[in-house]
């Protein structure tokens, strides 16, 4: 796996918890630090060949 893919599934993870843990147990403050690495999370699994293409186009 690349270092991306880890990470992101890493970071959605985190978010996935923190962001449960702030609907039913925590108070909201946690969607502040969930919802983000959700998205972050995402946008690394998503964007993970763009690096890939770039190099490649410049060769």
């Amino acid at each position: 796996m690349q270092s991306q893919i880890i990470w992101g599934i890493l970071l959605l993870a985190a978010g996935l918890v923190l962001t449960v843990l702030s609907v039913t147990v925590i108070p909201v403050f946690f969607l502040f630090y969930g919802i983000p690495l959700l998205l972050i999370g995402a946008a690394l699994i998503i964007f993970r060949r763009r690096e890939e293409i770039i190099e490649e186009a410049a060769d």
